[in-house]
């Protein structure tokens, strides 16, 4: 399995840019972070808000430091206010990946918009560099909390996983349970496990990919026995292992997913781009850890079952 670093944004003012270059600091201990002005992030051709729209799904996570930049009238008063594009940058992420996923570090004294009354935000000084680092550690033990969790987000990749282990995978877990024994050439098959093998990449229908995957390593479909009806199954049946065999399965229910992807980064050429790509292995890898974490809930499914990369 490729086990990705998760990918943080940061965006600020240009007068607040020193203290985000302090973020980065901070956060590339667990990340690969970069600044709004690094190159290599903005597409040509595209207005600033769609660019920001293609980075809310690009980056598993956004920071964005509010500092004082304007002096405003509020209600008869002078107060001080961040940059109203940090707001509006936060705000954007925030809705599109989520409240445990989109951050804002604030200085004191900074007055913010009323809908974020009530919600804690990390506070820093200009005179005190030790506030950044502390603030930036509540963001890293939220980070490396959360990347870990399955999170609903643009792409289904997480309710493909939880339908695909409900409608499918529990059942065929209580099959193998229940199943009567399987004999070939008299050689006696009764203990069955489960492999779930994540394709490589998105290209192309899944159900295909599995089908190449199953007669390449020579797998045979079988029917294994259940109490109510035949399960149709692919098999490894090797005597040697023999009471144990293998049940190899690879989720068509992805199929599609590389499609919606190319929707939404409004591609209008054939091929794939770098950024596509990074975004078809993060779903595959989402799709993966919450398919495990439905797997370790179920103690039958936890000992019988493996997700195995494609090979």
């Amino acid at each position: 399995m490729t086990e990705f670093t998760p990918k943080i944004f940061i965006g600020s003012s240009s007068s607040g840019y020193n203290i985000a270059e302090e973020v980065k600091k901070n956060l590339s201990k667990i990340a690969d972070v970069y600044l709004w002005k690094d190159t290599g992030i903005w597409d040509i051709n595209r207005s600033t808000f769609d660019n920001l729209l293609l980075m809310s799904n690009y980056f598993d996570f956004g920071v964005f430091v509010a500092t004082s930049d304007d002096l405003t009238i509020t209600n008869g008063s002078l107060v001080i206010k961040p940059r109203d594009n940090v707001i509006l940058e936060m705000s954007l992420f925030l809705g599109a990946i989520g409240k445990n996923k989109a951050f804002l570090l604030v200085e004191e004294g900074l007055n913010l918009p009323s809908d974020f009354n009530g919600i804690f935000m990390p506070r820093f000084s200009h005179e005190n560099s030790h506030s950044i680092k502390v603030g930036c550690d509540e963001f890293i033990a939220k980070i490396q909390e959360h990347y870990h969790l399955g999170h609903l987000s643009l792409y289904p990749t997480t309710a493909l996983a939880v339908g695909y282990y409900k409608n499918f995978l529990s059942g065929l877990v209580d099959v193998v349970q229940k199943a009567m024994p399987i004999q070939l050439e008299e050689v006696v098959y009764y203990d069955f496990k489960i492999k779930v093998v994540m394709p490589s990449d998105l290209k192309g229908m899944i159900r295909q990919k599995a089908d190449l995957f199953y007669k390449r390593h020579g797998f045979v479909e079988n029917n294994i026995k259940a109490h109510f009806r035949d399960h149709s199954a692919w098999f490894r049946f090797d005597p040697k292992s023999a009471p144990s065999a293998l049940i190899f399965d690879m989720p068509s229910t992805l199929t599609g997913l590389d499609d919606a992807i190319e929707l939404n980064l409004q591609k209008g050429f054939l091929g794939r781009t770098k950024m596509q790509e990074i975004i078809e292995q993060r779903e595959l890898n989402n799709f993966r850890k919450v398919l495990q974490i439905m797997i370790d809930k179920n103690p039958y499914a936890k000992a019988s079952v493996e997700l195995i990369d494609e090979f």
